[in-house]
């Protein structure tokens, strides 16, 4: 099998491509708290970082008041590495993705005992959840290194500015792509640089509609020149998405406080409380009560119908039939993972995700 190279996938980049694009930046730019000067300068390599993790899978606008308020609560690294981590799950609360969050606190933990921030993309790279496009970024953003930053918007926009058929789901073409990134980047600008790609692709070569009058790339483009701006980028087909039932229980005991379950420390939503819920059960109602005289050793009242709720992930599907159960005797809680939380701890205390807190809404 013949190996992939930047130079198999690209030639030479259009004359005058760099300094088109960073013109275009200079004047288009959004006005983000992460860019902005003084206490959020993007070149402290704390925020920068931050603002890149929340990125992933986040849009820019849901992620700024979380950066604001993460911000506000946890203001240097030694107030994230010293935080619990389920007070950061509770910050991170609706954000989803929550591995970033207990992984965000890690490598706080990792960064403070190192005694400075890692100022190279390969040693960024080996902190925990720092994969290559973060560490690119962060190194180029917060350090003018000279390092490539490829994520979707930038496989987006390379794709389509080289009409390139090469599958952007494959390891070894973003890995290409890198390369061949690299050989034309400004050695004076490279944040500015990689961060105008992902400009370039979040504001005029989106996914659908992208705005080619106004890209200052439509006289070089070559898939505006060739009419497959809407074949680019080829992607691999993704996983397959999946249903799962789930039954969940509204369980109040006499104080009316709300009974909630911890999740395992591995898996989807890791760490987090939730509803007592059982899965893909035939006779959902019956097995949910079963399941919660098991876990509380008493008798709970029938489950009663409220409502159907559903969720959407990746790659499944949460369909929630939500029942109320309240308790008319005292239980007998036998773990730290169960507890009776009430108003104030669902709101400050307890980290649930958005699966469940919308239900309760």
């Amino acid at each position: 099998m013949k190996q992939t190279t930047s130079s198999t996938i690209f030639p030479a980049p259009p004359d005058g491509a760099a300094d088109a694009l960073l013109s275009w930046f200079s004047e288009n730019k959004r006005d983000l708290p992460f860019r902005r000067p003084g206490e959020t300068t993007r070149a402290d390599p704390y925020r920068v970082w931050i603002s890149e993790i929340m990125a992933q899978q986040t849009q820019i606008d849901t992620l700024i008041p979380y950066f604001e308020r993460f911000i506000a609560v946890f203001p240097t690294l030694k107030d994230l590495a010293e935080a619990s981590e389920e007070a950061v799950l509770k910050l991170w609360e609706g954000l989803g993705y929550y591995s970033r969050a207990r992984n965000l606190r890690k490598a706080a933990i990792q960064i403070q005992a190192l005694g400075d921030f890692p100022d190279t993309a390969k040693a960024l790279a080996k902190l925990p959840g720092i994969g290559p496009y973060t560490a690119g970024a962060v190194a180029s953003l917060a350090f003018n290194q000279k390092a490539a930053a490829v994520d979707g918007n930038v496989l987006r926009v390379v794709s389509r500015l080289m009409d390139s058929p090469a599958d952007t789901a494959l390891p070894a073409v973003r890995k290409a792509i890198s390369a061949w990134l690299l050989t034309w980047m400004p050695e004076d600008r490279p944040g500015d640089f990689n961060e105008a790609l992902m400009e370039l692709g979040a504001l005029v070569c989106t996914p659908k509609s992208p705005s080619c009058l106004i890209c200052p790339w439509r006289d070089v483009c070559l898939a505006l020149k060739n009419g497959t701006i809407g074949e680019r980028p080829v992607k691999s087909k993704r996983m397959k998405h999946r249903t799962e039932k789930i039954a969940a229980a509204i369980v109040t005991d006499a104080a009316g406080r709300l009974l909630i379950h911890r999740r395992p420390s591995n898996g989807l939503l890791a760490g987090l409380w939730e509803l007592p819920n059982v899965t893909n059960s035939k006779e959902s109602a019956a097995a949910l009560k079963r399941y919660l005289e098991s876990v509380l050793d008493t008798t709970v009242s029938d489950p009663v119908f409220i409502k159907n709720g559903r969720h959407v992930f990746t790659h499944i599907t949460w369909q929630i039939a939500v029942y109320q159960l309240p308790l008319h005797s005292s239980a007998t809680l036998k773990s730290r993972d169960w507890v009776f939380a009430d108003r104030d701890d669902l709101k400050t205390r307890y980290p649930l995700p958005t699966a469940f807190s919308k239900l309760l809404a």
